[in-house]
């Protein structure tokens, strides 16, 4: 079993800690692969928006003048482009698209950071149980023995040592889901960062006041910015003018020499396709305005209901779990003295570790539920876990 060889040598286990995984983050596949896409998404956005070069044409022709009078080449050449009077806004939307991905990239820094937070958390409480149920194993192991040479002596049925022989296998069952889970965190990290060895497990103790601090969501201030771009293209739109094309030419015709300047500006006032697009950004502006509205009342209910859920966590579970784990053991070690002591039947003694055995299944269900909750609150947010958790 090879956790259980981890747990006896662990010398023998190149592990890896948390700090180390946080830091390995920003030089993974996965988070350039993300990081990646949104700054080209923004300079795919900005494309659209700097001005295009000075365009240059030409053509040649022949004239042959009706009365015959004169005839021969003519050419002429222009050079045009469009010029952009977006003033300020123009400059801040390509600046903030900018921003924009910065701070998405923070996002995407921070819950990968959470996803390695959950994953390190649930893969060090499972290995708390695995251990548990290898010491309980181990006193399976001694009443399987005991109960065999009762047998081969006559003063044990048959029937008792298939009891406890399928108790025994019962457990080691239960030993090898764990390991299988263990194994399965171990594949959620190495999809996410270079990870070759065993956690190194260490208490994680968040700072449950910072945690609720808002000035720790990455997603706020990216969501802020969000609406900050769309104000900036609304203002835009609005302006009566915002762009305008100018050209030069030359053209050399038989008897003259013709240089001509040419201004268009397009007026967005009277033109339906400058309405949609004023239309199109003030609804813009709204769905942001209200994402970050909902965003923060989202915030502020779940909040609520994670603060609840760790002060029940508390009362009922921390404060309980050392004086019930105390009882178990002692109960399991006065019923084992019993037993081999021929005070006690075997099934009480079953029944006795099988109390434990419930138990551990219980906390173990109980502390994986509270830490992933804690772990799908700061993923939601944006919460970086390395500003917020003291490792002990």
């Amino acid at each position: 079993m090879k956790y259980l060889i981890y747990m006896l040598f662990p010398v023998l286990v190149t592990a890896q800690s948390i700090e180390q995984l946080y830091e390995s983050v920003q030089s993974s596949d996965t988070y350039k692969s993300k990081t990646q896409s949104a700054v080209a998404n923004a300079q795919l956005k900005n494309a659209a928006l700097y001005q295009d070069g000075w365009s240059v044409g030409g053509g040649i022709g022949y004239a042959n003048v009706r009365d015959g009078s004169d005839e021969g080449s003519e050419f002429g050449l222009n050079v045009a482009k469009t010029l952009n009077f977006g003033g300020d806004a123009l400059e801040h939307i390509i600046d903030k698209n900018k921003n924009y991905a910065t701070l998405s990239k923070e996002v995407t820094k921070n819950r990968m950071r959470t996803q390695l937070w959950t994953t390190y958390g649930n893969y060090c409480i499972t290995m708390q149980a695995l251990q548990a149920k290898a010491a309980l194993a181990s006193i399976y192991d001694d009443i399987r023995v005991h109960i065999q040479k009762g047998v081969a002596y006559g003063e044990f049925d048959a029937s008792k040592g298939i009891m406890a022989e399928l108790s025994l296998n019962n457990l080691n069952l239960q030993i090898s889901q764990l390991e299988n889970t263990l194994q399965s965190y171990e594949a959620q990290i190495k999809l996410l960062v270079p990870f070759d060895g065993q956690f190194e497990c260490k208490k994680l103790s968040p700072d449950f006041n910072e945690i609720f601090n808002p000035k720790h969501s990455a997603l706020w201030p990216m969501l802020q910015e969000n609406r900050e771009i769309q104000k900036e293209k609304l203002s835009y739109t609005q302006q009566a003018f915002n762009q305008t094309n100018v050209s030069l030419s030359y053209n050399s015709e038989i008897d003259t020499d013709r240089y001509m300047l040419n201004l268009n500006i397009p007026l967005t006032y009277g033109s339906s396709k400058s309405e949609a697009k004023k239309e199109a950004a003030l609804q813009q502006l709204s769905s942001v305005s209200h994402e970050l509205k909902a965003f923060e009342n989202s915030y502020k209910q779940e909040t609520i209901t994670l603060k609840n859920r760790i002060a029940i966590y508390r009362q009922y579970l921390k404060n309980t779990e050392k004086s019930i784990t105390h009882s178990a053991d002692k109960l399991i070690a006065q019923s084992n003295m019993r037993f081999l002591a021929g005070e006690e039947s075997l099934i009480s003694m079953l029944k006795a570790t099988e109390t434990k055995l419930q138990m551990i299944e219980t906390i173990l269900q109980l502390k994986i539920q509270r830490h992933s909750a804690v772990g799908k609150y700061m993923y939601k947010y944006a919460i970086d876990p390395k500003e917020i958790d003291n490792v002990k």
